[in-house]
């Protein structure tokens, strides 16, 4: 049994088609290896409850909060500053396209 998560992440945000979702899962989708070969994380779910709608982060893992997860979240100002530096030069680096984002996504659980 898993329960609601609320996902924070700074990096890219990805529309996923159902006939992505088995290579995701598979860990052979190429914005997966593409990530996990620059030492990016990604995170993947459906965040609209019983309709689908989902959804694929790329870059830094800020918290992944709920009663499962954890409570709280603290960043240190400068410390932040940093991982967004480093996540931005990652994603170019990788080959990544797009303008990363600070990305706080419900995820009710389904």
């Amino acid at each position: 049994m898993s329960s609601d998560t609320f996902v924070a992440y700074f990096g890219l945000k990805f529309e996923v088609n159902a006939d992505e979702i088995e290579a995701i899962e598979l860990r052979s989708d190429p914005r997966v290896a593409t990530a996990r070969r620059a030492g990016l994380k990604y995170y993947f779910g459906n965040f609209a409850g019983l309709q689908e709608n989902n959804l694929m982060f790329v870059g830094a893992q800020l918290g992944i909060l709920g009663p499962e997860n954890s409570r709280f979240i603290d960043i240190e100002l400068g410390q932040l500053q940093q991982l967004i530096d480093k996540t931005k030069t990652a994603l170019v680096d990788a080959g990544f396209e797009g303008t990363p984002s600070l990305h706080l996504q419900w995820q009710p659980d389904i």
